[in-house]
C-alpha cells in the first residue's frame, strides 16, 4: 500500500469515527432513557396526551380493545374504579418485556386525556422502543375512537 492511500484510509476512517460519534451524541438518548410518558418526558416533547370525546367507561373499553388487536400486547390488569389499562409489550427484537399503562382522566363536558406511560423492565436505554409502543397505541385508540365519529 502506497504512502496516499494510507493516508485517504486514516483521514476516511477518521472522519467516519467523527461522524459517527456525533450521530450517537445526538441520539443519545436511545442509549439513555427507559422511561417516556406522554406529556411530561423532556426527551420526547412531541408526545403529548390525547383528548378524546366520550365517557370515561367508553375510553377504558378503546383503550383495552386497542390492547388486544395489536400483535405482541396484552392486557394484564384492568382497573375501572381507577379508569387505568396496565399491559406489557414483548419487543420484536430481543424479545424483552416492556410495560405500558394507560390513564384515563375525565376532564367533564364528555371529554377524557388518555396519558400513556410505557417504561422498559430491563437496561438503561430503550433503543427509542417506548416512544414506539405510545406512538402505535395512540394510532390504534385514533382509529378505534374515530371511527363512528361525525366528521
Amino acid at each position: 500500500m502506497d504512502k496516499n492511500t494510507k493516508k485517504w484510509l486514516c483521514f476516511a476512517g477518521l472522519a467516519s469515527g467523527i461522524v459517527g460519534g456525533y450521530l450517537l451524541w445526538v441520539n443519545r438518548r436511545i442509549f439513555t432513557v427507559n422511561d417516556v410518558t406522554t406529556g411530561e418526558s423532556l426527551d420526547y416533547p412531541e408526545l403529548l396526551s390525547r383528548v378524546y370525546y366520550g365517557d370515561s367507561a367508553t375510553i377504558l373499553q378503546a383503550a383495552q380493545t386497542a390492547v388486544k388487536r395489536m400483535p405482541r400486547w396484552r392486557v394484564v390488569h384492568s382497573d375501572p374504579e381507577s379508569e387505568t389499562v396496565e399491559a406489557e409489550v414483548e419487543t420484536l427484537i430481543g424479545r424483552f418485556l416492556d410495560d405500558v399503562t394507560i390513564y384515563v382522566i375525565n376532564l367533564g363536558g364528555n371529554q377524557c386525556r388518555v396519558t400513556v406511560r410505557s417504561r422498559s423492565r430491563q437496561g438503561r436505554g430503550d433503543f427509542g422502543q417506548n416512544s414506539v409502543h405510545i406512538r402505535e397505541l395512540q394510532e390504534a385508540m385514533d382509529l378505534a375512537l374515530t371511527r363512528n365519529a361525525a366528521i
